[in-house]
Order: structure tokens, then sequence, then C-alpha cells
């Protein structure tokens, strides 16, 4: 009967850490898509690429590709989660694309592809964060800890989004870009 109920409780654990997932799947590609239209009204598309290219290098991103109005960042964001065997932390990037479309008074982001690429040394490398599990399996990596990297990647995700937002609407609000005085 014990075994039975820890069994239960451990299933319940497991599906319940799941199931807190905040990532964004897209419908039709099934990729986990962070993508939104954000408003940037009176800034040219020459000042919106600027400002975003500012900032991407301020980020570590690297440019892959530009048009004219387009911006394609090979992009990553730094995650620390529980080893293996509980004792300590590793910390490892998660990587993504970024691609960054201009027109007159807005801009579309789009941040998909995300993959975990582990420590060469412990080889917990998890793979693309829309598996269930981690590719390097549950002797590299935990369940939990592959839940952690997942919800870990949508705070900082939801993070860094905010403050792409937050570069552009300072440029914005800015009397000194202001060009209608």
């Amino acid at each position: 009967m014990k075994h039975l109920l820890l069994s239960i409780s451990v299933f319940f654990g497991i599906t319940c850490s799941l199931f807190a997932q905040n990532l964004p799947v897209d419908a039709g590609t099934g990729k986990i898509t962070y993508l939104e239209v954000v408003d940037a009204a009176g800034v040219k598309p020459a000042d919106l690429t600027k400002v975003v290219k500012e900032w991407a290098t301020k980020q570590g991103f690297t440019l892959k590709e530009e048009t004219a109005d387009k911006l394609v960042y090979n992009a990553s964001t730094l995650i620390e989660y529980p080893n293996v065997n509980g004792s300590a932390n590793e910390k490892s990037p998660v990587t993504f694309t970024l691609s960054v479309f201009i027109k007159d008074g807005k801009y579309r982001y789009i941040a998909t592809d995300f993959f975990h690429v582990g420590d060469a040394k412990s080889k917990a490398s998890g793979g693309k964060l829309e598996n269930v599990s981690p590719e390097c399996g549950a002797t590299k990596m935990t369940s939990k800890s592959w839940v952690f990297i997942k919800n870990k990647t949508n705070s900082n995700m939801v993070t860094l989004t905010n403050d792409l937002k937050r570069v552009v609407t300072e440029f914005q609000n800015d009397p000194a870009n202001k060009s209608d005085w």
C-alpha cells in the first residue's frame, strides 16, 4: 500500500510540474514561440532598426541576417538549474532565434527554435524545449530540472521581451527624438 501511495504521489507531482509550464506553443508549427506586434508610433524604420540593433548588441546576440525590414539574431539566455544528484547547480544556455520585423511605427518580434545546450563536461543537453523529456535522458537530467529549465526560460523571455519594449518606448517618448515640433 505504501508503494502504491508513493507511486501515485510521485506521478501526481510530476504531472503537476509538467502542466505548470507556461511556454507559448504555436498551434501551426508546434514550436515554442514568443510573438508580438508592438506599436512604435512616430518612430521611423531606420530609427527602430538602430534601437533594436543597439539593444541586441548589449544582450550579446549575434546578428545572423539583416534586410531593410528584418533583423535575425542567434540569441541565448543562461539558465541555472539543479544537477541530477541535487548537490549543486549547473549553468548552461538555452539558444533561440530572435527575428524582429520593422515597419513604420511598429515592429514584430518572433523568438523560436529554443534549444537547451548542456555543459560539455556533464553532457546534460536537454535539446529542443518542446520535448517532453530531455534528450540526454534521466541519468543526466531529472524531469524536475527539465521543467525548471523550461519555466526559467519562460521567465527570462518575458523579461527580455519586456526590456526590448521598454527600450523602444523610451526612444519613442524621448522629446529629442520627436520630429513633429
